[in-house]
């Protein structure tokens, strides 16, 4: 060492080849300026410039040394501007961008995110950016490369020597022995060189001191933002308690609104709801009186012994037969406005009865015959999308037809006849009437099912609130259920569906707002719909908790089973509910009220193909909805109208096993086979 003392070293030091070759070379006079060439000219002589071959050439290639001009590149790129690093400040999350950016994206912003992790920083004063730290890797990664951090000169061309070649900066690295330190540009033995475990650069013993008291420097930094953070930690923990309070502070008093408001509306709607029935039994009444009068007019007219002649005679019978309409005419819209309960929007819902035009689908181009629709699932969807829904024959031998049904004995339409208070029962190919069902106290029948193996059909009367039970030859066995709203009783009734499989019978308790499982005797099973919840209530200043009955239907229309499944018709919320028959858990629900292709304005009927689709009746838009099982939508037919393949209101409609559609329409009177 003390050898090396005495001689005063060049500027620039000379390294040997090689341990075995003595001979030095020279090292070239412009590596200092290489720090003041454009960066991307400094990259592409990295890479590109070839080794020089010697002699030696075997022994270097021994440990090459590779550098990454892409890699190198990234790891000096700013995140936000994606040039070279230029002043490259750390913020305290460690991330590094160019002091020009940072002061740029700060914008004199009290607090920041970072660009890259997106942590909370607190500015604190003007020169807060100028005070970051520097990055040492990066200014170490920025020194290997060549490329000065300070304002540049002007570029000066170095003179080529044989060590460089044609480039001017021809690799010395790959030719001398040794290594390099990254701050000095010292090439140094070996064992002369340390390594830092922090940023994985390697110093000569000189730079070596000095990176040490740049970190020492920089944990007084880190030591600056330890206390700025716990600062900041403090201040935070007192902003959460105020804040939390003050939320508290705010559900009280927004809590206390609500219930006000809602207690306010609940006193709203159920005085409009008592003016409506008030209204509806007073013109109810005027009703009930002009019937009476016109039955005592029609009564003095029949008795009457009185001599008058012809004319007078027709004009008597032309006016009681002209009243009797009017009054008919009334007693049938009497009903035509219902009301009901909107639970999401807390309101009293008016639906008319008139129907709308709706959006319908056009039959697909036909494509090729298929021998059988039902092999698969898209088969199916196929035969629906293309098929032409006009039907091929329309019956019109009855007033108002609700509920249909085929029998599973002898194949013959049955029609449920609110008029006529009967079953209508019709053989299909000669379209005949060869029988009624019928009884005494039937009054207004909607729904038909049938049980094949106990040879029972059973049909849902909607305003006696019970279930007629006909065996197949027409003879009136039972009736099951009276009005009510326990267990095995009902609240107009409508839909009705069976299971064979397991002989039980599910029948729609519209006004009750579920389904009910019994056995053909009328015993009760299980309920579909309904579940039991805790609610608190208040009352006298005390909240209690009460067990109460809930259900998640509203005045239910029609109900189908499958092997798996029951399919059930929330009409007053407009969806399609799917239940599973195990366990009675819903799986799946779908539709919205609205005009628009899958969704619903009072639909009243539903029924499932041998595959599992899904046909809704959505008679305030006069049209028929397939859906898959799933719920997806597959077809749209039927408009308003009278025309065949047009519908007023859909009170009924049934699959056969062939794919025939069947669809009842009550206000045209008709009966429609597609």
């Amino acid at each position: 060492m003390a050898d090396k003392v005495k001689k005063k070293p060049p500027i620039f030091a000379l390294k040997r080849w090689s341990s075995k070759d003595e001979t030095k070379v020279p090292k070239s006079p412009t590596t200092p300026q290489i720090q003041n060439q454009n960066p991307s000219l400094m990259f592409k002589s990295i890479v590109s410039s070839p080794a020089p071959r010697s002699a030696n050439a075997s022994v270097s290639e021994a440990k090459p040394r590779k550098i990454s001009a892409g890699g190198i590149k990234e790891l000096v790129q700013c995140p936000l501007c994606l040039e070279i690093f230029h002043n490259p400040k750390m913020l305290p999350c460690q991330h590094t961008f160019c002091l020009a950016c940072l002061k740029v994206y700060v914008d004199a912003e009290p607090v920041i995110d970072c660009p890259s992790c997106h942590t909370r920083i607190q500015i604190h004063g003007p020169n807060y950016l100028d005070d970051l730290p520097s990055n040492l890797y990066i200014d170490t990664l920025l020194q290997v490369v060549g490329i000065s951090t300070a304002k540049p000169k002007k570029p000066v061309t170095p003179p080529t020597t044989p060590a460089t070649g044609v480039s001017g900066i021809q690799n010395v690295d790959l030719l001398a022995g040794g290594l390099r330190c990254c701050h000095c540009r010292t090439m140094c033995d070996n064992n002369e060189v340390i390594t830092c475990e922090h940023c994985k650069l390697k110093f000569c013993g000189v730079c070596w001191s000095q990176h040490l008291e740049d970190m020492r420097i920089q944990i007084g930094s880190i030591l600056k933002q330890l206390d700025s953070a716990a600062n900041r930690l403090e201040h935070k923990i007192e902003y959460c308690k105020d804040r939390c309070e003050r939320i508290t502070e705010q559900i009280n008093m927004v809590a206390e609104e609500k219930i006000n408001a809602i207690l306010e509306a609940k006193v709203n709607l159920l005085r409009e709801m008592s003016e409506l029935q008030k209204t509806g039994e007073m013109s109810a009444l005027t009703l009930q009186s002009s019937l009476r009068e016109a039955r005592e007019v029609a009564t003095r007219a029949m008795t009457s012994k009185e001599a008058l002649d012809d004319n007078e005679k027709v004009m008597t019978f032309l006016n009681i037969h002209q009243n009797a309409l009017q009054l008919l005419t009334d007693v049938s819209k009497w009903d035509s406005n219902s009301y009901v309960f909107d639970k999401e929007n807390f309101c009293i819902e008016l639906e008319t009865a008139t129907p709308l035009d709706a959006e319908s689908d056009d039959p697909l181009p036909e494509a090729a015959k298929q021998n059988n629709p039902l092999e698969s699932e898209e088969s199916l969807v196929l035969y629906y999308r293309s098929r032409n829904f006009t039907p091929y024959y329309v019956w019109r031998k009855t007033a108002r037809p609700c509920g249909i049904g085929i029998g599973p004995w002898n194949e013959h339409l049955y029609i449920c006849a609110k008029d006529s208070h009967s079953i209508l029962v019709v053989e299909r190919s000669q379209a005949k009437i060869v029988m009624r069902l019928t009884c005494e106290e039937m009054l207004c029948p909607v729904h038909i099912a049938f049980l094949e193996n106990l040879g029972e059909i059973y049909v849902t009367d909607k305003w006696k609130h019970c279930i007629h039970v006909f065996s197949k030859e027409g003879e009136h066995l039972r009736s099951i259920g009276q009005k009510g709203s326990r267990d095995g009783m009902f609240r107009s009734p409508e839909g009705i569906a069976t299971d064979s499989s397991q002989q039980l019978i599910y029948v729609v308790d519209t006004g009750n707002d579920r389904v009910q499982i019994l056995q053909p005797d009328g015993k009760f099973v299980d309920r579909i719909g309904v579940a039991t919840r805790q609610q608190s209530m208040h009352t006298a200043s005390v909240w209690d908790t009460k067990e109460i009955l809930c259900t998640e239907l509203n005045a239910p229309t029609d109900v189908a089973v499958t092997n798996d499944r029951v399919i059930v018709l929330d009409s007053g919320n407009r969806r399609v509910k799917v239940y599973n028959k195990q366990d009675k858990n819903k799986v799946l629900e779908f539709g919205s009220l609205g005009h628009r292709k899958g969704q619903f304005r009072q639909p009243e009927v539903l029924a499932v193909d041998p595959m599992g689709f899904i046909l809704v009746g959505d008679s305030g838009n006069c049209r028929v909805q397939v859906f898959k099982p799933n719920g997806h939508l597959v077809r749209v037919f039927g408009r308003l109208g009278t025309e065949p393949g047009k519908f007023g209101w859909i009170s009924g409609i049934y699959v056969t096993k062939q794919l025939d559609i069947i669809v009842s329409d009550t206000k045209n009177h008709s009966v429609n086979f597609f």
